[in-house]
C-alpha cells in the first residue's frame, strides 16, 4: 500500500513538471478559442498548460477526487492570501501611494513635451520655408529677367487660343487650321528640346481644346441641313485636323447626319400622337426618306466612293423606321384581318386611326416615289410595304360590307314592305315626255333598271352602301383587291340572301298576302337587278378578268326566295300592291288597307307631286350641279326609325365617264301612321357603325 501511494505521488510530481503541448490545447479550445485565450488571457493559458497534463494522467478514481482537492487548495489559498493582507498591509498601502504619485508626475511631464512641441514646430517650418525661398530666389530672379527678354513673343503665343477661338466661332474654318498647324509645329520643337517651359505647357492645353472645339463646330454642321458642297468643305477640314481615319470619317458622317435625321423623325412623333394628324405623319415619314435620306445617301457616295460601310446598315435601319410606322397604323391587327375569323362571322374593327381610301392612296404613292428615289441607293422597299395596303384596303373593304350587312339587317327589321313608286313614276313620265319610252330611263346606268330598286328601302339602302364601297374602291385601286373584293362581295350578297331568307317566316308577310307579294317582287329585285349590278360594278373597277359568281346567288335564292311561277317583268314596278300580289299567282284581296288602289296611289300621287316641285327648285338654282340629289322632306315626328339625312352631291349611274362612280336614290321608309311616302334622298355614304337589329329580330349569321 506504501508502495502504490509512492508511486503516485512520483507520477503527479512528474506530471506537474512537463506542460501540455499546443495540440491538446486546440483539441480542448480550439483554434479561434486558443487564440482568443492567448490575446486575453495569457496567464491563464499558462496554468492550462501545467494543468491539463495532471488531468489527463489521472485515473477515473482521481478524478472524481480532483473537485474536493481543488475546492481545498482554494479555500487554502484565500487563507494564506488575506494573512498575507493582514500582515503586510502597510506596505502594500504605501506601494500604491507611491505608484500614484508616480503616475501623476508621468503625465505632467508628457503634457509639457507636448507644449514645448507645438511651440518648437512653427520656428521649424519658417526656418525650412526661408531656406528653400533664400535657395530659389537666384533662380527666379534669372527667370524674371529672361521673361522680360521675351516679352513680345510671350504675348503673341498667349494670344493664339484666343484667335483660335474667334475663328471658330466666326467659321473661319481655314484660318483655324493654319494657328492650328503653327502651333503643332512650335510645340513638337520645344519637346525635341526636352525643356519644362510652363507658359507653352498651359498653351499646348488651351490649342487642344480649340482643337477640340474646332472638331465640335464642324461635327455640328453636319447636324444641320445642308447639301452636298457644305459636305465636301466640312469633311476636307476633317480631314486636315487628322483626328480621323478614312472608316471613323464614314462612321461620323453617318452618325451625325442620322442626328439631323432624328429631330425630323421627332416632330413627326409629335404629329404621330396627335390622332387628327397621322395621316401627314405617316405622308411626312415617307417625304422624310424620299429628301432627306436620300440627300444624304447621296452625300454619303460622293464623299466616299470606294466602300458604302455603314450606309447600307444605315439605311436599312431608316427603311425600317417607315415600316414599323406603317405596320403599326397601317397594318390592321391580325384579330382584325380578313380571313382571321374560320367562320366568316363580321370581322373586329381596328383599334387605331380610321384611314380612308383616298388617304391610304396619298400614303402609297409617297412611298412609292421614296422606294424609287432610294432605288438608286439599294433601298428599293416598296415591293416589301404593298401588301400592308392591300391587307388595309381589303380591311377597309370587310368593315364597309359588314356596316352594309348590319344596315341591311336593321332596315329589314323595321319595314313594313309598303312600296314607293315615286321615283320609278317620275323617271317613266320624264322619258315618255321627252320621246322615248320608260325602259330608256335607265339606258345610261350601268344596269337599265337599277332606279327600281328605290321601290323598297331596304334594297335601296343596301345598294347604296355597296355602291358606297366601289367608290371607295376607286379611290385606291389597287390590283391585288380583285380576288379578295370577289371573294367579300359574294359572302356580303349570300348574307344579304340569308337575311331576306330569315325575313320571309316573319309574321307580318304570312298576315298580309299583299307584303308577302312585295318581299317577292324585292328578292326578285335583288336577284335581277341589284345581283348584276354589282358585277357590273365590279367589272367596271377591276376589268372584265374580275367576275362575280352571279349564277350560284341567283341559285341559292330558290326556290324559296325566287318562285319558279313568280316570273318578273319591269312593267310590274308601276302596280299597287294588289296588282301585284295577283301577279304572283295569289288571289287579290277584296278589301284590305294595305291594298286599295286608292290608298295606294295617292301617297304616289303627293310623292310623285313633291318630287317634281324639289326637282324644279333644284334645276332652276345655277349653282346646285347637274347630279346633285334631291333633299328629302322630314319626316313625322311620330316616326321613331328616323333615317339621317343624306348627303347632297352624290352621283348618279349615268353622271361620269368613268365606271363605279355611282349612287342608287333611296326611298325612305312609310311611317306605321300611314304617313304620305317622302320624295326620295341620294344616300351617298353608309350608316354609321354600330347600327343593331332590333330586339324582337335574333341576330342572324350571314355567313
Amino acid at each position: 500500500m506504501a508502495k502504490t501511494s509512492d508511486l503516485e505521488l512520483f507520477e503527479r510530481a512528474y506530471r506537474r513538471r512537463s506542460s501540455a503541448d499546443d495540440a491538446l490545447l486546440k483539441q480542448v479550445f480550439g483554434e479561434k478559442g486558443l487564440e482568443d485565450l492567448v490575446a486575453s488571457k495569457s496567464g491563464l493559458l499558462e496554468t492550462a498548460r501545467t494543468y491539463f497534463p495532471h488531468l489527463t494522467s489521472s485515473t477515473y478514481e482521481r478524478l472524481c477526487r480532483e473537485p474536493d482537492s481543488l475546492q481545498l487548495e482554494k479555500a487554502r489559498c484565500e487563507r494564506e492570501m488575506e494573512q498575507l493582507a493582514v500582515q503586510n498591509y502597510g506596505a502594500f498601502i504605501g506601494s500604491a501611494k507611491v505608484t500614484q504619485a508616480v503616475r501623476s508626475e508621468v503625465v505632467d511631464i508628457q503634457r509639457q513635451l507636448e507644449e514645448m512641441g507645438d511651440i518648437l514646430a512653427p520656428i521649424q517650418e519658417d526656418i525650412q520655408e526661408f531656406q528653400t525661398f533664400s535657395s530659389g530666389l537666384v533662380t527666379r530672379r534669372a527667370a524674371l529677367r529672361n521673361v522680360l527678354q521675351q516679352h513680345g513673343s510671350l504675348l503673341e503665343l498667349l494670344e493664339v487660343p484666343q484667335l483660335l477661338d474667334a475663328s471658330i466661332r466666326n467659321q473661319m474654318y481655314e484660318e483655324s487650321l493654319e494657328l492650328l498647324t503653327y502651333c503643332g509645329n512650335m510645340l513638337q520643337a520645344h519637346e525635341a528640346r526636352g525643356e519644362e517651359i510652363l507658359v507653352l505647357s498651359k498653351l499646348k492645353d488651351q490649342v487642344a481644346v480649340q482643337r477640340a472645339n474646332l472638331q465640335i463646330s464642324l461635327i455640328s454642321q453636319l447636324m444641320t441641313d445642308i447639301h452636298l458642297p457644305a459636305c465636301v468643305r466640312v469633311i476636307g477640314f476633317l480631314r486636315r485636323t487628322h483626328r480621323y481615319s478614312e472608316e471613323e470619317l464614314r462612321s461620323t458622317f453617318i452618325q451625325h447626319r442620322g442626328s439631323f435625321l432624328d429631330k425630323q423623325k421627332q416632330q413627326i412623333e409629335v404629329l404621330r400622337s396627335s390622332r387628327g394628324s397621322l395621316i401627314t405623319a405617316l405622308k411626312n415619314a415617307a417625304d422624310l426618306l424620299r429628301m432627306h435620306v436620300y440627300d444624304i445617301g447621296t452625300q454619303y457616295q460622293a464623299l466616299f466612293q470606294q466602300d458604302d460601310g455603314p450606309l447600307i446598315p444605315w439605311l436599312n435601319e431608316q427603311i425600317a423606321w417607315l415600316t414599323s410606322l406603317l405596320r403599326a397604323h397601317v397594318l390592321p391587327e391580325r384579330s382584325a384581318q380578313p380571313g382571321a375569323s374560320p367562320s366568316g362571322a363580321s370581322r373586329g374593327p381596328s383599334t387605331g386611326v380610321r384611314i380612308d381610301a383616298a388617304s391610304l392612296m396619298l400614303i402609297l404613292r409617297q412611298c412609292m416615289h421614296a422606294s424609287m428615289a432610294l432605288r438608286r441607293l439599294g433601298g428599293h422597299f416598296f415591293p416589301a410595304v404593298a401588301g400592308m395596303f392591300d391587307q388595309r384596303m381589303e380591311h377597309h373593304i370587310c368593315e364597309m360590307l359588314d356596316v352594309a350587312l348590319l344596315t341591311f339587317h336593321s332596315e329589314l327589321g323595321r319595314y313594313d314592305w309598303i312600296p314607293s313608286t315615286a321615283l320609278t313614276s317620275n323617271a317613266a313620265a320624264a322619258a315618255v315626255a321627252a320621246g322615248g319610252s320608260a325602259a330608256s330611263a335607265g339606258a345610261g346606268w350601268l344596269h337599265p333598271q337599277a332606279l327600281d330598286l328605290t321601290r323598297h328601302r331596304p334594297v335601296a339602302v343596301f345598294t347604296n352602301d355597296l355602291v358606297q364601297v366601289f367608290n371607295e374602291v376607286r379611290q385606291c385601286p389597287l390590283h391585288a383587291l380583285r380576288a379578295p373584293m370577289q371573294k367579300h362581295l359574294f359572302e356580303s350578297l349570300a348574307g344579304a340572301v340569308n337575311l331576306l331568307r330569315s325575313v320571309k317566316g316573319s309574321q307580318a308577310l304570312q298576315v298580309s298576302p299583299a307584303k308577302a307579294s312585295e318581299f317577292l317582287r324585292a328578292c326578285r329585285q335583288f336577284a335581277e337587278i341589284l345581283v348584276p349590278l354589282m358585277a357590273s360594278h365590279l367589272e367596271a373597277v377591276f376589268g372584265s378578268s374580275a367576275r362575280l359568281d352571279t349564277g350560284e346567288l341567283i341559285a341559292s335564292m330558290y326556290p324559296d326566295l325566287l318562285p319558279p311561277e313568280a316570273a318578273y317583268s319591269p312593267e310590274d314596278e308601276g302596280t299597287s300592291g294588289a296588282e301585284a300580289s295577283v301577279g304572283v299567282g295569289e288571289p287579290a284581296p277584296e278589301s284590305s288597307p294595305e291594298s286599295s288602289p286608292s290608298q295606294a296611289a295617292a301617297p304616289d300621287a303627293a310623292a310623285a307631286a313633291m318630287f317634281e316641285a324639289e326637282a324644279s327648285a333644284a334645276a332652276a338654282s345655277p349653282s346646285a350641279p347637274a347630279s346633285a340629289a334631291v333633299a328629302a322632306s322630314p319626316e313625322p315626328a311620330a316616326s321613331p326609325e328616323a333615317v339621317p339625312s343624306a348627303t347632297a352631291g352624290a352621283e348618279v349611274f349615268g353622271s361620269g365617264g368613268q365606271a363605279g362612280d355611282v349612287a342608287v336614290l333611296a326611298q325612305d321608309s312609310l311611317s306605321a301612321a300611314g304617313a304620305n311616302p317622302v320624295a326620295g334622298v341620294a344616300v351617298q355614304s353608309g350608316y354609321p357603325q354600330g347600327v343593331v337589329a332590333p330586339a324582337a329580330q335574333a341576330p342572324i349569321d350571314w355567313s
